[in-house]
């Protein structure tokens, strides 16, 4: 576990926790957005196959609320959801699927994301309209822009996937997302490359790869700070 700014961020490794997680989730991705049927999870916890092969991550409010939540789902029997929805056609050196993760599932509730145009992620007005965010205001020599440019939750979230893929050895990753989110990871430095085709799914979505290798050398150059705040054991603070 670790802090920051004014949340904690951890593992989820107790059942009761990872009810909060699949509650958030439920709240989010069914009750908001509509992106699954609330009638289809009775008990109100969104969960499905891919998460008992997860390893989930939540993010702390000073109550101990679950506001903020991201998975790890590792390589199983059942593949990876992205490998399922896009066929993988330029996912280059793919290594063996037990060094790779697919990052999913992440969400903000709706009580953290400051202003009503962001949507689930919190991430639309960090980025500009040309690329499907909702500000068209240059951020330089802007020092009230610059200070809301830090998405701290989904950062933190981050950190601590990066973390885990230290610990476990994993180095690459797979996500499908939309071009908001996209375009988010990469204005603070997370660079993806697309590996297949878009597809229909709760709108357009788009499968992505990367390696910690290609990010961290990203971020060597253009985001150094946020590569030292990634690397930092949360252990030595």
């Amino acid at each position: 576990m670790f802090e920051y700014g004014k949340f904690k961020f951890l593992e989820a490794s107790t059942e009761e926790l990872k009810k909060q997680i699949y509650r958030l989730r439920y709240e989010v991705y069914a009750l908001e957005f509509g992106f699954e049927n609330p009638h289809d999870f009775p008990d109100k916890l969104e969960k499905e196959i891919y998460d008992d092969h997860s390893l989930h991550f939540a993010a702390l409010n000073q109550h101990d609320e679950v506001i903020g939540t991201v998975r790890m789902i590792l390589d199983s029997e059942n593949g990876f959801p992205v490998e399922h929805a896009s066929q993988i056609t330029g996912f280059k050196d793919k290594p063996d699927p037990k060094y790779i993760t697919e990052v999913s599932r992440l969400a903000v509730s709706k009580t953290m994301r400051r202003r009503p145009e962001d949507g689930m992620h919190g991430v639309e007005s960090y980025i500009p309209k040309a690329q499907g965010g909702v500000s068209d205001i240059p951020n330089k020599n802007n020092p009230k822009i610059e200070k809301r440019q830090k998405p701290v939750i989904i950062l933190g979230l981050y950190k601590i996937v990066y973390q885990k893929c230290k610990e476990l050895g994993i180095t690459h990753m797979y996500m499908i997302t939309e071009e908001k989110l996209f375009h988010a990871l990469y204005k603070f430095g997370f660079i993806f490359t697309q590996v297949g085709p878009s597809v229909e799914y709760h709108g357009k979505r788009t499968p992505y790869a990367t390696s910690w290798e290609t990010i961290e050398k990203h971020m060597q150059e253009h985001h150094p700070g946020l590569l030292e705040f990634l690397k930092l054991n949360p252990n030595n603070k």
